[in-house]
């Protein structure tokens, strides 16, 4: 054995403690740490862990304790409980090298007919408090992605807006000039097609590029109610791009239509 169990421990089970002396102890505590371990290992082959001493002599508890949290190290279903010292040799050995936990037990101390109580209980623990830091970070680190994903998706939403905006603007300010020719053809045929091509800006071009409008006014809205609602300072186009802007450009553009 690693270490020798003392008569007076304790051993912190989230908010709560094991204080044991003279086999006085708080029951909640261990019970909790065996819930835990129920809950892990529950759906793996020929584990049933019931108390801190039997149910972890053949060593499949410990590899399912690992497994279900870093299956990547333990090849589980090729463990068998017939094979427990080399079972808790591989349990033991992984979560000293690859996890960095200190191996309290060698595996004579638990292939026994009743394994220390006392010792199991301490050594399980440092699974425990290792896998729920774990589950911690896993939690912060998804968090901080959540936070990025959601930069990543405005700085996209801004480039749209943008982008969009200085496409509309453009196509404004062209139709504009292009309604602004007043170079008429002298040829009935001639007149006819440009009657036909502005017929054809008013029904089939403009229509989209209306639409476009409204959609940039909603972009822009959601892009600002998203920005407060993860207390980020609202972004602001810039001068020029602003939905006023559009829309300055908007009643240019149907003025020159009306006179053309």
């Amino acid at each position: 054995m690693k270490t020798n169990t003392r008569c007076q421990f304790s051993l912190q089970i989230q908010d709560i403690t094991i204080e044991e002396t003279d086999n006085k102890e708080t029951k909640s505590a261990k019970d909790a740490l065996l819930l835990w371990c129920q809950m892990k290992t529950a759906g793996y082959h020929n584990v049933n862990v019931r108390n801190f001493t039997t149910s972890w002599r053949d060593g499949l508890a410990f590899n399912a304790l690992i497994h279900k949290h870093r299956s990547d190290l333990i090849q589980f279903d090729k463990l068998s409980k017939s094979n427990a010292m080399y079972n808790l040799n591989n349990a033991f050995d992984v979560a000293e090298d690859k996890l960095g936990l200190t191996k309290l037990l060698d595996a004579e101390d638990v292939f026994v007919e009743q394994p220390d109580e006392k010792s199991i209980i301490t050594y399980v623990v440092t699974y425990y408090h290792y896998f729920s830091k774990l589950k911690q970070e896993t939690v912060q680190g998804k968090r901080i992605g959540k936070v990025v994903g959601i930069a990543m998706d405005n700085d996209r939403m801004i480039q749209e807006y943008e982008g969009l905006t200085s496409d509309l603007l453009k196509w404004i300010e062209s139709t504009i000039d292009s309604l602004g020719d007043r170079n008429f053809a002298n040829s009935l045929t001639g007149v006819q097609s440009q009657l036909t091509q502005f017929n054809s800006y008013r029904t089939v071009e403009k229509p989209p590029k209306f639409v476009d409008k409204g959609n940039l006014e909603v972009l822009l809205f959601t892009l600002q109610s998203k920005m407060r609602a993860n207390n980020q300072k609202p972004y602001t186009p810039r001068e020029g791009k602003m939905i006023s802007d559009i829309n300055k450009a908007w009643d240019r553009l149907e003025k020159a239509e009306h006179e053309r």
